[in-house]
């Protein structure tokens, strides 16, 4: 791809997000960034990735979204002496892993605010997908993640999902100022148990040769 153009899907969990993701990599031969970019968080300040892990997108987050260090240095210098690492330090630790990548060529991130910290970026989409509670949690059933899902009743896995999205929206409410799920807070927003993966992404690529091509 001659552009570096950037699609940020934000997801509920158990939505398809990171299927429709993938589905969109290979069409258009731009990689996704998920779980990857932790490693790149690690590597970049020379943390041992399980510190960065334990606050990936935690709730440990300041109510005004103003950072308690003056710099990115000023944070790694923190997590380095204290061993730990909280939601402001993370924050600003793959933000800068963000737009260092974006920088690089095209991409696909999912989740973390990527939205808000490309916002300077011409070239973004971001999308939310959705889905319905039924088809969220048969695909959580299905994935693997739940140790023995059979324990869980339908009501159970609901709960979980809910408490996920509300740590979901409080991250991205706190950092983006912005609503999470909230139409106006997207370019787009779409339903994958009405449109389908393959759908989702036909829209989605439709709308990158559109608008940033």
């Amino acid at each position: 791809m001659e552009k570096n153009v950037h699609i940020n899907i934000g997801r509920q969990i158990g939505a398809g997000g990171l299927a429709v993701a993938k589905e969109l990599g290979r069409r258009l031969g731009i990689k996704v960034y998920d779980k990857e970019l932790v490693s790149l968080a690690a590597k970049e300040c020379g943390l041992e990735r399980s510190i960065i892990e334990g606050a990936d997108e935690k709730d440990n987050l300041s109510l005004s979204s103003t950072f308690s260090f003056s710099s990115f240095a000023d944070a790694i210098a923190n997590a380095f002496n204290s061993n730990v690492i909280n939601g402001n330090t993370l924050f600003q630790i793959q933000s800068n892993v963000i737009r260092k990548v974006a920088e690089e060529g095209s991409t696909i991130f999912l989740g973390r605010c990527a939205d808000y910290v490309l916002r300077d970026f011409p070239l973004c989409l971001n999308v939310f997908i959705t889905a319905s509670m039924a088809d969220r949690i048969k695909r959580i059933r299905e994935c693997g993640r739940l140790e023995n899902p059979e324990k869980y009743t339908d009501s159970k896995i609901e709960a979980l999902l809910l408490k996920g999205d509300r740590k979901r929206a409080s991250y991205y409410g706190d950092y983006s100022f912005k609503t999470w799920g909230a139409a106006a807070s997207y370019d787009l927003c779409l339903n994958s148990s009405l449109l389908g993966i393959e759908g989702c992404a036909d829209i989605i690529e439709d709308a990158v040769k559109r608008r940033l091509l």
